[in-house]
């Protein structure tokens, strides 16, 4: 099996995995995660978040966006800008003002990038302890990470890490993973 089989193998064992989750499990599972970024230092410290919208079973990371904005803390979604999948995140001062972007993924109206983050949190499909990604397929996040260097936190089930996954050159590793575990 190839780089590429393998990714696509365990992309689609995760996804699985993912899609069947109750809804309690969801919320259960992503609460414990929600109260670790809380509670966390960078984010603590951080003036400037940029998160995704949770999707397709994703940890539900809506109370963490809520809290900082009801924080004053600035929060930004990704939003993808052209057909060549370049991707910028736009603040938002709430939840209310998105609409429905690529993959119908809830993104924001504005379209200029918002400023520097402090703080990155990254979805993903497959995550190691050490902090290797592999994430949809699409790169969106790898191409912005590879020219911008924040503090990245990946974000995941139990059943998404892995002691040791395969990744590829092109793929970028996150500073540290929280999980509900």
């Amino acid at each position: 099996m190839n780089i590429k089989e393998y990714k696509d193998y365990l992309r689609k064992e995760i996804k699985q995995k993912r899609m069947l989750m109750t809804r309690e499990d969801v919320i259960e599972k992503s609460n414990i995660i929600c109260q670790k970024i809380l509670n966390h230092k960078i984010y603590q410290n951080s003036e400037c978040i940029y998160c995704y919208y949770p999707v397709q079973n994703e940890v539900d990371i809506l109370p963490v966006i809520i809290h900082a904005l009801n924080n004053g803390k600035i929060i930004a979604l990704p939003k993808v800008v052209n057909k060549q999948g370049k991707m910028i995140f736009a603040e938002i001062d709430n939840l209310d003002n998105l609409k429905t972007g690529h993959f119908n993924i809830p993104e924001p109206i504005i379209t200029v990038q918002a400023r520097k983050a402090d703080l990155v949190l990254v979805p993903g499909v497959v995550f190691s302890s050490k902090g290797e990604r592999i994430g949809q397929a699409g790169g969106f996040y790898d191409r912005f990470l590879e020219t911008y260097h924040p503090y990245t936190i990946g974000v995941a089930y139990d059943f998404q890490m892995m002691n040791d996954i395969k990744t590829q050159p092109h793929d970028i590793d996150v500073c540290e993973v929280i999980s509900n575990i």
